[in-house]
């Protein structure tokens, strides 16, 4: 039995969230409108709005990111296993902020 490295515990745990995310995702896209709010740091109104098919595209892309990450990761933690670990977590709670604001769009037309 191997040991799984806390590198890749936390790329696992990235991966269930953004699975999470696409999963949500999907049981409310006929809920949604065609334009949501994404970018609330703007001033407000049409700014804000971006079309439903970004939020697919956020999470496929951090998915790619999760990724590469994962790559980088792997690449400097081969003589520095604690910088791995720090990159991967860094990649861990980009998700999490991420998923943070997604379910928090999802919220406001979810209920």
């Amino acid at each position: 039995m191997t040991k799984i490295k806390t590198a890749q515990k936390l790329m696992y745990a990235g991966w269930v969230v953004l699975i999470l995310m696409g999963v949500v995702l999907a049981l409310v896209w006929n809920n949604l409108p065609p334009q949501v709010p994404w970018f609330y740091s703007l001033i407000g109104g049409e700014q804000q709005l971006v079309n439903k098919i970004v939020l697919a595209g956020v999470i496929g892309g951090m998915a790619v990111i999760l990724g590469i990450t994962r790559i980088l990761a792997s690449w400097a933690g081969k003589g520095d296993t604690p910088a791995e670990t720090t990159l991967m977590v860094g990649a861990l709670m980009s998700i999490l902020l991420l998923a943070a604001g997604f379910f928090r769009v999802i919220q406001i037309f979810a209920l």
